[in-house]
């Protein structure tokens, strides 16, 4: 009989250990200084027997146990899996884009310029070749060959060309840089935007 009651003695402390955490014991928690990760993770190695009725949720909060602590409480007693945190998000890089498409564009040839041009340096120096008597006739002869001489030269020269470059950026917004130089990437690639010029990412 004497063994029997030491060995229920023995069991007592035992049986109390393992009794449920209750709303009482979370708020004893909360007051007493602990932090809400602790209190936390103090739930999660409990076993429940939390109040989780409306006046059990309310004197929860009351007692200044936090709603992070009361939603814990409800999965914990719903037997719903607890949650992870969810991962912080990324910064996103706002200098950061993706091109989208090049356009090349042709700049027209100002027609005509070069005609003119010389057809006027032609005339001048026909006036002065021609002498008193033939200045007339020189002039007329100078402009002819100068305009047909300043027509060559101009559908000879270069046109010009331009590359607009669309960038959709990382953070949603979209821009359009336009440049003399055919551009190092294409539609696809990843660029930076630095210095208020694009570069490679």
């Amino acid at each position: 009989m004497k063994r029997l009651l030491c060995l229920l003695a023995l069991a007592m402390p035992l049986a109390c250990a393992a009794a449920p955490m209750t709303n009482d014991d979370v708020i004893k928690l909360v007051k007493g200084g602990l932090g809400e990760a602790t209190v936390l993770q103090a739930i999660d190695g409990a076993e429940p027997g939390f109040d989780t009725s409306p006046d059990g949720l309310v004197k929860l909060k009351q007692g200044g146990v936090s709603d992070a602590v009361i939603q814990r409480i409800l999965a914990k007693r719903g037997g719903a899996p607890v949650a992870a945190p969810a991962p912080a998000a990324a910064a996103v890089c706002s200098e950061c884009g993706t091109v989208t498409g090049i356009r090349e564009i042709e700049k027209p040839r100002k027609v005509g310029a070069g005609t003119a041009a010389g057809a006027a340096i032609g005339g001048l120096l026909g006036y002065a070749v021609g002498g008193r008597g033939n200045r007339t006739a020189g002039t007329v002869v100078g402009a002819a060959g100068g305009a047909v001489a300043g027509n060559v030269i101009e559908n000879r020269a270069p046109e010009g060309r331009t590359y607009e470059i669309g960038v959709r950026f990382d953070d949603g917004s979209s821009r359009v840089f336009t440049q003399e130089t055919h551009p190092a990437w294409q539609q696809g690639s990843r660029v930076k935007l630095v210095n208020g010029a694009l570069a490679p990412f």
